[in-house]
């Protein structure tokens, strides 16, 4: 066989062999890219929850009564956070347990109050939640002289630091608007759970 044929059929092997390693290359590109849409763990979290939509309910006060600075209110919306980069929430069954730690029977009010419920991602500073959730959950005129109020903050439950947020409504229009939790103690100061 003459050496020219020898290299062009070396030539078209080689050809061969490179296209198949691109289509193989390329699959594999797509793939990873259709895959990433579909994740839903690839997907940005829905942070946002129209408060102005939410129907009005009446404020629940048995078995207990939640007060912020002596108000009575019924919380319609919670949200819970880690804080930390590659942090994350407790498995559900634990929630309970970090929830009644921060403060006694919230679980219990939980269930008579039926709020939307949210698990936001990894946080990288308590500022940064509170802002976000100020504006994602953002409330009528900012609550002054309506029935709504919220707050936001940090909270230390068994050497863990978790962020939360609650919306809430009163009965009567209050003054009670955005509230930024300082720091962990500030809770027992602004929040208050008595049992009836």
């Amino acid at each position: 066989m003459p050496i020219l044929e020898l290299l062009n059929q070396a030539e078209i092997w080689v050809s061969a062999v490179v296209l198949l390693i691109c289509l193989i290359s390329l699959r594999w590109v797509l793939a990873n890219r259709n895959s990433k849409r579909q994740n839903p763990d690839a997907l940005q979290a829905n942070l946002t929850i129209d408060i102005e939509k939410l129907p009005l309910m009446p404020v629940i006060c048995e078995p207990f009564r939640i007060e912020i600075y002596g108000s009575p209110v019924r919380i319609r919306a919670l949200v819970l956070a880690p804080i930390g980069r590659g942090k994350s929430l407790p498995k559900k069954g634990h929630l309970g347990n970090i929830l009644n730690h921060f403060m006694p029977n919230f679980t219990a009010i939980l269930e008579t109050h039926q709020p939307i419920f949210r698990q936001w991602p990894e946080q990288l500073s308590s500022s940064g939640f509170i802002q976000s959730f100020f504006n994602n959950l953002a409330i009528p005129n900012k609550g002054q002289g309506t029935v709504w109020c919220s707050l936001a903050g940090k909270i230390e439950v068994f050497g863990n630091s978790y962020l939360i947020g609650l919306v809430c409504n009163t009965d009567e229009p209050n003054s009670l608007s955005q509230i930024t939790v300082q720091r962990s103690g500030q809770w027992l100061d602004i929040l208050r759970i008595h049992q009836t």
